[in-house]
């Protein structure tokens, strides 16, 4: 039993007549799936005739999709980045607590050689003769332990948060300045290519009939105002 391919729709061809710079009119024809597709095509033909170019690929996107279809969104606002939890208030308990935190250092050598030197802690007995003291310089150092305030980590913990949320702010910041100033420069092209571009009519081909019918044409009142 075959199976059921599913067909790709046909393109479809369509005609844009315009005039440039208000001369004689002119015709561009492009195969696309819809209407908005063949419109996006043309505003891409277009772009030479701007004043800044080249445009990055976002921008192009931008553009083309403001001119095929204006009354749709076509670019999101991207969502803030979110803040972290905020710290929780220092507990003054925690300074009465027995189980407090170590952290461990390496012993000074100063600090070897004096307990080295004091006979009530230690007792040197010299080895015998032909007998040479090993060493391990594989172990570990002699560490001491000290008491952490937690006052200290504590303060550290808010700098840490306060920090990240400054830089996520400064990173909200940015992204939205960049979509306001993207969303700017796409309407000014805008009003930039219609004075010189002037869409007369689109036309759909149906080759069924051998006919071309008009499609309607997109309003850019939202953009130009």
């Amino acid at each position: 039993m075959r199976k059921n391919i599913e067909r790709e729709p046909d393109l479809i061809e369509f005609k844009v007549n315009y005039t440039l710079d208000g001369d004689l009119p002119l015709e561009k024809y492009f195969s696309s799936y819809n209407s908005t597709d063949a419109l996006k095509a043309f505003a891409q033909s277009c772009v030479k005739y701007l004043a800044e170019k080249p445009i990055s690929d976002l921008e192009m996107r931008c553009f083309t999709c403001a001119f095929a279809n204006p009354e749709e969104q076509y670019l999101q606002q991207p969502a803030p980045i979110p803040l972290p939890d905020p710290i929780p208030e220092f507990d003054q308990n925690e300074l009465d607590s027995p189980a407090l935190e170590f952290t461990e250092e390496p012993i000074t050598e100063l600090e070897i050689t004096s307990l080295a030197g004091n006979d009530d802690t230690q007792e040197i007995v010299d080895a015998p003769e032909g007998v040479e003291e090993e060493i391990d310089i594989f172990a570990p150092p002699v560490t001491k332990s000290e008491k952490v305030d937690p006052r200290l980590k504590h303060a550290e913990l808010v700098a840490e948060y306060s920090a990240n949320v400054n830089n996520i702010q400064i990173e909200n910041q940015k992204n939205l300045e960049e979509y306001k100033n993207l969303i700017l420069k796409t309407n000014l092209r805008i009003k930039e290519i219609l004075q010189r571009i002037n869409v007369l009519e689109i036309s759909e081909y149906f080759k069924w009939s051998d006919k071309w019918t008009d499609v309607p044409l997109p309003t850019y009142s939202s953009l130009v105002q």
